[in-house]
């Protein structure tokens, strides 16, 4: 018996030394993939950086057509689109990028928020000599998509929207296991997460779990584990919080008046269906259609591909031409 206590003790402490060893090497940066095995992973052709002011933007531009522009939401980035996308690009000149801090983009400069990525856009827009284009935006993504229509009218023909917050969003209650993961990664490994983590919040994320490719956990692990990528991350965040998250984006969501879709997984966690009534009143004038997916959750366009992209694809045509 006191062999089998000494042999326990033992094993736990080896598992205990092993653990305390694998969260430094972490915390050293070990485990973070490169930006550039990264870029060479996810950024195969179309992709290709476009410089605008001291940003490296990474965009796929395709097709040919009326413009659609996609902007994709936090801690995501532009192969969110894929399977819109490549639905799409046979009639429209589809445009999307990754917005910083997330994704391949790098921007130089301390981030200021929806703010500054707002003023990007605006610089990219007049650089690439966009007209009049659609935009189709997600979560936060669709937060910068009401701001930009607000501020230039004559650019924008329609908006497509997918679970927008136009307020800060509501705590997400989480799972213990995911506090404690979380507690880790705030306290002790602040540059890190690992891929079980990220498999786990994207299966919350999703209405029916089961729908999660793994090639998708792949690309979500990759690009939010560059090395710096959290730390740019928390900047953003906390200018959000000082400005746009102060007040809210009801007044632009007023002045807004293109025609508009939005698209709600009625599963999400994040944004709750009540959200989604409440937007439909504050875009007070413009024509809104809504479409729920009662199995659906945060991300309709990886969830659910084919139906959501005909809904979009469907709305499109009725309000903007299309490239025969």
């Amino acid at each position: 018996m006191t062999k089998i206590v000494k042999w326990t003790g033992s094993a736990l402490l080896l598992l205990l030394v092993l653990f305390v060893a694998t969260l430094a090497l972490m915390r050293a940066g070990l485990f973070n993939p490169s930006y550039d095995d990264v870029k060479a992973r996810w950024a195969d052709a179309p992709s290709k950086f476009v410089k605008v002011g001291d940003v490296t933007l990474h965009v796929r531009d395709e097709g040919q057509g009326p413009v659609v522009l996609m902007l994709h939401s936090s801690m995501s980035n532009l192969r969110i689109w894929d399977a819109w996308a490549d639905r799409l690009k046979t009639h429209y000149r589809v445009i999307r990028l990754d917005w910083p801090p997330y994704g391949l983009s790098t921007d130089p400069n301390p981030s200021t928020g929806l703010a500054g990525v707002m003023k990007l856009i605006e610089a990219f827009v007049e650089q690439e000599h966009l007209d009049k284009f659609a935009i189709v935006g997600s979560s936060s993504g669709a937060t910068l998509s009401v701001l930009y229509t607000a501020a230039h009218p004559e650019k924008v023909t329609a908006l497509a929207l997918s679970t927008l917050p136009l307020e800060a969003p509501p705590t997400t209650h989480v799972s213990a296991i995911e506090t404690g993961t979380i507690w880790l990664h705030e306290n002790v490994v602040p540059n890190y997460y690992p891929k079980f983590y990220y498999r786990w919040m994207l299966s919350s994320l999703y209405g029916v779990p089961a729908r999660l490719k793994p090639e998708t956990v792949d690309w979500y692990y990759d690009t939010n584990n560059l090395p710096g990528g959290f730390d740019r991350v928390r900047a953003y965040y906390q200018a959000n919080k000082k400005s746009l998250w102060k007040k809210g984006a009801g007044t632009e969501a007023a002045q807004v008046k293109v025609p508009i879709l939005l698209q709600w997984g009625d599963r999400d966690i994040v944004l709750p269906t009540y959200l989604a009534d409440k937007a439909v009143k504050q875009f007070a004038n413009a024509k809104v259609t809504m479409i729920h997916y009662p199995d659906v959750g945060h991300y309709p366009m990886l969830e659910l591909p084919d139906e959501t992209g005909r809904d979009l694809d469907r709305f499109l045509g009725q309000v903007t031409p299309r490239q025969p």
